[in-house]
């Protein structure tokens, strides 16, 4: 399948899904699950208001489907709260890439790299658990600044990078896909749309190690 994905959210408003498939761009789609108020305080998470319908229409259509979900968690229990919005979306449905978890909120940047660390890697191991193949996405400069992305916490998985600029980025350890424009063009979508490169058939991957549908 084509390597280029799409991810969506609620402000790509109601989208033409057949035009998207017809159009022959996309060979794949990372739909948000889960929001956060930008409420510069506190958690405050939601679920994305056009998820249900995104979701439904790309199994309808045979598109492969990813989600992500946006964490502002500065705290375990605030993970945790997350996590347990998140999963009771996506309880019951099928997905054919994986499940990224989304940190690149100012909130987290004010903890040390050690701390955000180890709540990224709390996040990843519970998404992992539901039967899924979980992976971080973080920006280039957010990562170099905020998260230990070599260390020990982070390594086992898989990153979701973005980074828009013309030329593939090269920050001194592997990512899977490179977010390289919020302004792409798709058929059937009536704004602008973040478009990646997948480097790994994650669809080939999640298919022969059985993952993807997520348990209860």
């Amino acid at each position: 399948m084509s390597k280029t994905i799409m991810d969506v959210s609620r402000w790509q408003g109601s989208i033409d899904w057949a035009k998207v498939k017809a159009s022959g761009q996309i060979g794949g789609v990372m739909i948000r699950a889960m929001g956060n108020s930008a409420d510069g305080k506190a958690s405050k998470p939601y679920i994305d208001p056009q998820f249900a319908r995104n979701y439904a229409e790309c199994t309808r259509l045979g598109i492969p489907v990813g989600v992500y979900g946006y964490f502002k968690a500065v705290n375990k229990a605030e993970a945790d709260k997350e996590l347990a919005l998140l999963k009771s979306a996506l309880t019951g449905k099928t997905l054919g890439l994986p499940v990224a978890v989304d940190i690149e909120d100012k909130l987290q940047a004010a903890l040390s790299k050690a701390a955000l660390s180890d709540i990224v890697a709390r996040c990843l191991s519970a998404v992992e658990s539901w039967g899924v193949y979980a992976m971080l996405y973080t920006g280039l400069y957010f990562a170099q600044t905020n998260l230990y992305m070599t260390g020990a916490a982070l390594k086992p998985y898989d990153v979701w990078l973005a980074a828009y600029r013309k030329e593939k980025p090269e920050p001194g350890w592997p990512f899977g896909m490179w977010q390289y424009t919020s302004a792409g063009t798709v058929p059937g979508v009536s704004t602008g749309v973040d478009l990646s490169v997948a480097y790994k058939d994650y669809a080939g991957i999640i298919q022969r190690a059985g993952l993807g549908q997520v348990r209860g």
